[in-house]
């Protein structure tokens, strides 16, 4: 836990250490959702849409979604769910599971069959986080051949085609060069909001960098519905078809490269951001720039974010991007 994290300005919590290294700080490295773009509206409703239509598809019945929101928070906090395709072929594969533990294809009875999703990604993280870490903390629920047989049935490219088609709809050929096959009208993309401004980029001394695990087509629509396009070098924004996938710190060090910063922050709202962050402070060369990490409150993992950046000990924690902007502006105007 970061004893030393204190709050520095409004809506600001930072080390002492962080304060002194932000007067050199000239480069923010942003992820995109939760970060820059309100993505509470999109993402979460898309997985539960997608899960649901899924299950009704190979045979499961029931009222209403299959799971809400706050159960996908859940998996995020629990990390190696950046790709909200890998959380909604995730969530589908607990109720597979759930399916035959309790004899039932009834997601509404479904929901209430032990262990619940908060208890399953606290078992979910101590596994090591993502689809791997659910697949262990699920495997000893079933028997053996039960598991291998709902592994070859656990469809994740029909799960990800719809989750795809809920967010795009009809722009899917646009943005993921698919058709639309299953779901027509607006996406669930249509529901996203800028949680910061043109001008507040604008209007601060520093360069930026993306890292996102959006494709380039998502990314694109995502920042020209918010009027934030053409903020960024196109060599400076890394997106999950540059072949980089976070925690993976490559991300960080391919934007170091481009921008040549000599102290950057890279501001992200869960834990796969910080792990990123805290993989390439420890394998950067003395040549690399070094990296600081600002958790933003209010993103994915929802009110838990808090306290999981804080027992990781990160070097910032922001109530928003504009708060941080403004602080570290501040900070760099007044230390001349």
């Amino acid at each position: 836990m970061n004893l030393e994290l204190r709050e520095v300005g409004k809506g600001i919590f930072a080390t002492n250490r962080a304060v002194m290294q932000a007067e050199v700080a000239d480069a923010v490295i942003f992820d995109m959702d939760g970060v820059l773009i309100d993505v509470h509206s999109s993402y979460p409703m898309v997985i539960c849409q997608a899960v649901t239509h899924y299950l009704k598809e190979v045979g499961f019945k029931g009222e209403s979604l299959a799971c809400t929101p706050q159960q996908t928070a859940y998996f995020k906090a629990a990390g190696g769910f950046n790709n909200d395709w890998a959380l909604a072929q995730g969530m589908a594969l607990v109720f597979l599971v759930r399916a035959v533990m309790a004899g039932s294809q009834d997601y509404s009875l479904l929901q209430k069959t032990s262990p619940d999703i908060l208890t399953l990604s606290h078992a979910i993280a101590q596994q090591g986080g993502g689809l791997r870490g659910l697949g262990r903390a699920l495997e000893g629920l079933v028997d053996e051949k039960d598991f291998e047989m709902i592994s070859r049935q656990w469809d994740k490219e029909r799960i990800t085609r719809l989750a795809m088609e809920y967010y795009a709809g009809d722009e899917c050929p646009q943005i993921f060069g698919i058709h639309n096959d299953t779901v027509e009208g607006a996406g669930f993309m249509t529901h996203e909001r800028p949680l910061v401004s043109r001008e507040d980029l604008l209007k601060t001394p520093f360069r930026y960098g993306l890292y996102t695990g959006r494709n380039r087509g998502e990314t694109q629509a995502a920042m020209r519905n918010a009027d934030l396009d053409g903020l960024w070098d196109d060599e400076a924004m890394i997106t999950e078809d540059r072949g980089i996938h976070k925690p993976d710190p490559a991300g960080l060090t391919e934007i170091a490269k481009t921008l040549s910063p000599r102290l950057m922050i890279y501001a992200g709202d869960n834990l796969d951001d910080w792990q990123a962050q805290a993989r390439y402070e420890a394998e950067r060369s003395l040549d690399d720039p070094p990296c600081l990490f600002c958790g933003i409150l209010g993103g994915s993992p929802g009110p838990l974010a808090y306290s999981l950046f804080l027992d990781r000990g990160v070097d910032f924690m922001a109530q928003s991007v504009r708060q941080l902007l403004n602080w570290l502006t501040f900070r760099r105007q007044y230390t001349g």
